[in-house]
């Protein structure tokens, strides 16, 4: 195995003059500095950085924005999840993590947090940008020598080192495709848009509605509806979509709240509806196993989070340059293949 030693020896320098070309400290002549890049790539070094990290003693500290983990039926705890796991699996490398929590129904509660982490000792930052009209002012704020990426969805014309989750406009798409093989080549639907405003919540809308308007016999409309209403609400506005639709065949709704609007339209006298929704949260799979919902969007949620440290770990850590775009895959689950997503 080749050490910074043989490459030292190799190019007639010092240990120390190779450490600083590997690791970009310091300076040294473009002339060495050339020797010792050409020793490297012939010889295939790798550098040991649990050895390096053991002998430097030193900490990397990750900062995730992220919403309270029990929003939107703990779907956020599963992203959590995710990265705990990760952050487990490189603690030998002195890996951790600090959270910054927000509401995400409050651009005041976002901006907060976000001032915390920029103030953080850290050494790169996952964002989940479900602000649409906030997160975009704070990204324009980030240091240049901060890392960030995001994770679930994406802010245009930012420059973040990775995007993590789906195409959500193809699974709007996916989605379209599903509610027309349930509700055949007739019948109304009702497209849930979830609020808070998200870019990738109207992505899912309008890859949805760019494949039902190609279908004339299906009437597909779109309403807003504000997660964050209590219950007793949320039951009447579902209520009187459905009466203003009537005859409402199947509702798609964009986030993980799917099982509140099954759960408003059971109350109906208006027969069951076909129902398409997003993600694995436990009321969703309990649902989907009923047969309530019909088909639910996974898009691997804790994969992302556990992906997401491990990218920063490489980019930061190892100094390998990440892959800018993560697309994770449009899983459609049922009640037939539930038992296989854990």
């Amino acid at each position: 195995m080749v050490t910074i030693k043989d490459i030292a020896l190799n190019a007639g320098v010092s240990i120390g003059t190779v450490d600083r070309v590997l690791h970009g400290r310091g300076r040294v002549s473009k002339n060495t500095s050339e020797k010792i890049k050409a020793i490297v790539k012939k010889t295939g070094y790798k550098a040991n950085i649990h050895g390096r990290n053991l002998s430097l003693k030193t900490d990397y500290c990750f900062g995730v924005i992220m919403p309270q983990p029990q929003q939107d039926s703990n779907y956020w705890d599963i992203l959590r999840r995710g990265i705990d796991l990760s952050v487990k699996d490189l603690s030998s490398f002195n890996v951790n993590v600090k959270y910054f929590f927000f509401d995400k129904y409050s651009e005041r509660s976002f901006c907060e947090a976000a001032s915390r982490a920029i103030k953080a000792d850290i050494h790169g930052l996952i964002i989940t940008p479900v602000l649409s009209d906030a997160c975009p002012a704070f990204v324009k704020s980030i240091p240049t020598e901060l890392p960030y990426l995001y994770v679930d969805s994406t802010v245009p014309e930012t420059n973040p080192v990775a995007y993590i989750g789906q195409n959500s406009f193809q699974s709007g798409v996916c989605g379209a495709k599903l509610m027309h093989l349930l509700v055949r080549d007739k019948g109304k639907v009702a497209v849930i848009r979830m609020l808070p405003n998200d870019f990738h919540i109207n992505e899912r809308v309008n890859g949805f509605m760019s494949y039902i308007k190609k279908i004339s016999a299906i009437n597909a409309r779109v309403f807003d509806v504000n997660g964050s209403m209590c219950d007793h609400d949320f039951i009447k506005i579902i209520t009187k979509i459905e009466a203003e639709i009537g005859d409402c065949n199947g509702f798609f709704v964009t986030n993980a709240e799917t099982h509140r609007v099954a759960k408003s339209l059971s109350r109906s006298a208006g027969g069951k509806k076909h129902i398409v929704g997003y993600d694995l949260v436990d009321e969703n799979r309990r649902l989907v196993q009923e047969n309530v919902i019909d088909f639910i969007i996974s898009q691997k949620t804790m994969e992302q989070g556990h992906r997401a440290i491990n990218m920063l770990f490489h980019n930061i850590i190892l100094k390998e340059p990440c892959i800018k775009e993560v697309l994770m895959p449009i899983d459609i689950v049922t009640a037939e293949n539930m038992m296989f997503y854990q």
